[in-house]
């Protein structure tokens, strides 16, 4: 489980062993190696789709508050918290430099 702190300039990336399918909106997810399943949806699916290459948690926001009608601050504390929460669970990990 990972517990490092974010800069919201770190390069994100999916963890390589999620399995993910669009079912109705809503993202699904499994690791395959844990056999463990996730869910997403709303903008949190937009996040992960857009995590399809390596991105910083500057540049979802960037996106992010293109796509939606939600200001730069909150959008920030929000996709901070969401990434912050897919590295406890093993879903996003940082890019190795």
């Amino acid at each position: 489980m990972t517990t490092m702190t974010l800069s919201s300039t770190t390069l994100l990336q999916r963890n390589p062993d999620m399995v993910a399918a669009n079912l109705d909106g809503d993202l699904v997810m499994m690791n395959e190696k844990l056999g463990r399943y996730y869910g997403i949806s709303g903008v949190g699916a937009r996040a992960w789709e857009l995590l399809e290459t390596p991105a910083s948690i500057d540049d979802l926001v960037a996106n992010l508050c293109q796509e939606y009608d939600i200001d730069s601050d909150t959008c920030h504390q929000d996709i901070a918290r969401f990434a912050h929460d897919l590295m406890k669970v093993n879903l996003i990990e940082p890019v190795e430099k």
